[in-house]
């Protein structure tokens, strides 16, 4: 199979849809606009390897402190002092996940995190995808052809130009 040919993917329903990440063709799961449990339509939210990594820990420690009887809310989390072996769920899907994103997230604290996400969600970006968002504040890419090479749909959003000062603002952080 070409790197340039679209990968057909079954649906839940057996019928068979291209995906092509180029033109932004990834499935229903990353339509726009979805339809929330209560038939409610909801903006699509898509993570970063770094925002995944956070809530991971955060739902870790939530669920320790549970298990320790705790209680505890989302305030007391900055103040643990557990470390991410010590969070490590004896679930080995759990595992395998959070050393991933620990090898892989490119931003490790809150504050960073937020100030990336601020930066890819300004005026000037709001013609992205919340793909490409996602895609952008995870691979760490040194220049705009990269970039528009690991996220081809870029192309026809961004001029060379605008696409390298905004990867030289993530830089900064990571």
């Amino acid at each position: 199979m070409s790197a340039t040919r679209p990968r057909p993917r079954r649906l839940i329903n057996g019928v068979i849809e291209d995906v092509d990440a180029s033109v932004l063709k990834l499935g229903p799961e990353f339509d726009v606009k979805q339809m929330s449990h209560d038939g409610e339509e909801m903006p699509l939210i898509a993570l970063n390897l770094s925002e995944v990594r956070l809530l991971m820990m955060a739902a870790m420690r939530q669920r320790r402190r549970e298990m320790n009887g705790q209680g505890g809310g989302y305030d007391d989390m900055e103040q643990d002092d557990m470390d991410e072996e010590e969070l490590l769920s004896s679930n080995q899907i759990v595992r395998k996940t959070q050393e991933y994103l620990s090898i892989f997230a490119r931003f490790r604290d809150e504050d960073t995190v937020s100030a990336v996400e601020h930066i890819l969600k300004t005026p000037e970006n709001a013609d992205l995808h919340p793909f490409e968002i996602a895609q952008l504040g995870s691979l760490s890419c040194e220049d705009a052809e990269e970039a528009k090479t690991l996220i081809p749909s870029l192309a026809n959003k961004k001029s060379d130009q605008e696409l390298q000062a905004l990867l030289d603002s993530l830089r900064r952080y990571g």
